[in-house]
């Protein structure tokens, strides 16, 4: 056999074991033998997060670093999940997940197609949602290739459509079948979408109070004036939530129609401190209870605290609670010089939120406190709080160790036991 033959024969013998070890190999992945700080630190920040939908599904190695990946930088911005919702995607599988893709990957038929080949409409539970997910972005198309994969939709298909304001798809959902609901005109009404909501009420979709609620809450007066004028039925949580949101003119409208009210209007102008919307509640006869004051402590409101209790507005224990709670101190001092009352939920409620302060200021005046102080403040892992508690002698039983035990607070525990708490060193503890 001359040279040039032999090295023919070679270079065929060669392309063949490289043919029969691809064969061999069918499901071969370069990405496999990548090293994982290779990917970490140069492919997967070149990526960059909200691209799970694809990263995720290149192999389960890429899923579990993608994954990990994101946890890690989502600690150091945790403001970009509101910015980029894409972040949430490899943390979860609720129905949340589902939401957080749509932008990325509903966007266009190719991609959707993309995410979705291969797998079953029941595979796994955030598949249930993919049809919500793909009405509430409105591509048809996209929606009529995952029904005929037969991927599940329900009322809330429907509803996701109305809020978003896509009518044409709302329309052909109702012509393949698609069921709704009362959630089709209350999601209508929150979104501000009166052509739809209009359409829906023709087309036999059923309402109730909470489609005017929703209007209230979200500021569309025109809604909530359609609504009421072609019989939607209202309530005082109509007012409430027009008071609550700081639409005044909502809450003017409805009262003028014979809306009602009750002390929550009160209440929700306090919480989201609305003083304007207070006031004029007042003036016109709106009712109120300590449930206004509370809010209004709860939330850090202390200007309208001080108009409510000088317009002889109720309070009760549960005021200084709530200051505590929700971390407050100079509003609690404010409310213990005007002679508000409290109990011992005050420290209570100061040590389930580790407020150490507001609970060293709370004893120092006399407030009482019980075992609950101790209870509370191991149930959430307060250990420096609990130390403190120890030393100043608050009293503690077996609930403190089983409220510890119940959320795993492992550190607590084990100081818990090395402290003798009751109930700590029982057999099973």
């Amino acid at each position: 056999m001359s040279s040039d033959s032999a090295a023919a024969a070679a270079s065929s013998g060669g392309a063949s074991n490289n043919q029969k070890q691809q064969k061999m190999s069918p499901h071969f992945d370069p990405l496999l033998l990548a090293d994982d700080l290779i990917l970490v630190q140069g492919i997967l920040p070149f990526v960059g997060v909200g691209q799970y939908a694809f990263v995720g599904a290149v192999n389960k190695k890429m899923n579990q670093l993608y994954k990990e990946y994101c946890k890690t930088e989502l600690k150091k911005n945790p403001r970009k999940v509101k910015n980029d919702p894409g972040w949430v995607a490899p943390l979860s599988r609720s129905a949340e997940v589902a939401d957080t893709l749509c932008s990325e990957t509903f966007c266009n038929q190719p991609r959707a197609e993309y995410w979705l080949r291969g797998k079953s409409s029941n595979k796994k539970p955030g598949h249930r949602h993919v049809c919500n997910v793909i009405a509430k972005v409105g591509n048809i198309m996209v929606m009529q290739w995952a029904h005929q994969k037969g991927f599940p939709w329900n009322s809330g298909t429907c509803a996701r459509a109305a809020e978003n304001g896509h009518l044409e798809l709302l329309q052909w959902l109702r012509e393949n079948g698609c069921p709704w609901g009362e959630w089709t005109c209350h999601d209508a009404a929150k979104g501000g979408h009166l052509e739809i909501l209009k359409w829906a009420r023709e087309n036999g979709c059923p309402w109730s109070e909470w489609t005017c609620w929703f209007a209230a809450r979200n500021g569309h007066l025109e809604i909530v004036k359609w609504a009421c004028q072609n019989g939607c039925r209202w309530d005082e949580r109509t007012c409430s939530a027009a008071a609550g949101s700081g639409h005044s003119e909502i809450l003017k409208w409805a009262r003028e129609h014979g809306c009602p009210w009750d002390e929550t209007t009160c209440a929700e102008a306090a919480e989201n401190g609305h003083l304007e919307i207070l006031k004029w509640a007042r003036e016109h006869g709106c009712p109120w209870d300590e449930g206004t004051c509370q809010q209004a402590s709860q939330f850090g409101h202390l200007e309208i605290l001080k108009w409510a209790r000088e317009h002889g507005c109720p309070w009760d224990e549960a005021t200084c609670a709530e200051a505590a709670r929700n971390g407050h101190l100079e509003l609690l001092q404010w409310l213990r010089e005007n002679g508000c009352p409290w109990n011992e939920e005050t420290c209570r409620d100061a040590a389930e939120n580790g407020h150490l302060e507001i609970l060293k200021w709370a004893l120092e005046n006399g407030c009482p406190w019980n075992e609950q102080t101790f209870s509370y403040a191991a149930r959430n892992g307060h250990l420096e709080l609990l130390q403190w508690l120890r030393e100043n002698g608050c009293p503690w039983n077996e609930e403190t160790y089983q409220f510890a035990c119940e959320t795993n607070q492992t550190e607590v525990i084990q100081w818990l036991r090395d402290n003798d708490c009751p109930g700590s060193h029982d057999e099973g503890n």
